[in-house]
């Protein structure tokens, strides 16, 4: 074996689950953000925890307001929430621009996206600093979801989103 970077390590660890994570903006409107950096943390109380640079919009928002959902989203928004990743949220309302349909929340403010495969309506417990970024802890006070819709993965870093039946059938890394 031969030593590598973390972006190099990321990479061929993947694919890494996605999501777009929608937080309320002080106008009420949601911001949206792409992110794979979440993972299950504990099944009583259940729990997530997701990842985000302390220098992004979202994690702003979580904390003023302690609330967010994580939308597991379908490939029908692979090209909208591919999009996602390159702009900020404080300068644009990325649901409008990238044609992402919203539905109210059943138990949180922020809207969450509506065909997504699952959605964890989530209310903040806890936050770790790790050095440029702040780790998110969360109760999931609501869930939903739907089996027929396919999840969207993060193949090779960021640069690309698939599903994982897609990617096994383009001959492609298998998952």
């Amino acid at each position: 074996m031969e030593k590598i970077t973390a972006a190099q390590a990321q990479r061929l660890t993947a694919p890494s689950p996605f999501a777009l994570l929608s937080s309320l903006k002080e106008d009420g409107s949601t911001n949206l953000m792409a992110v794979s950096w979440w993972t299950f943390l504990s099944n009583r109380p259940p729990m997530i925890g997701v990842c985000l640079g302390k220098k992004g919009a979202s994690g702003k928002l979580i904390q003023a307001t302690g609330e967010f959902a994580l939308n597991i989203v379908g490939e029908e928004l692979k090209e909208a929430a591919l999009r996602c990743g390159s702009c900020s949220g404080r300068d644009v309302n990325k649901a409008e621009m990238f044609l992402i349909p919203l539905e109210a929340a059943s138990e949180i403010a922020p809207k969450i996206v509506s065909g997504s495969r699952v959605v964890f309506e989530c209310r903040l417990t806890d936050m770790k600093e790790v050095t440029d970024h702040v780790f998110y802890i969360a109760e999931i006070i609501a869930c939903s979801g739907d089996d027929s819709v396919k999840q969207l993965f993060a193949w090779d870093g960021y640069s690309r989103l698939d599903t994982a039946d897609a990617q096994n059938t383009s001959g492609g890394t298998k998952v």
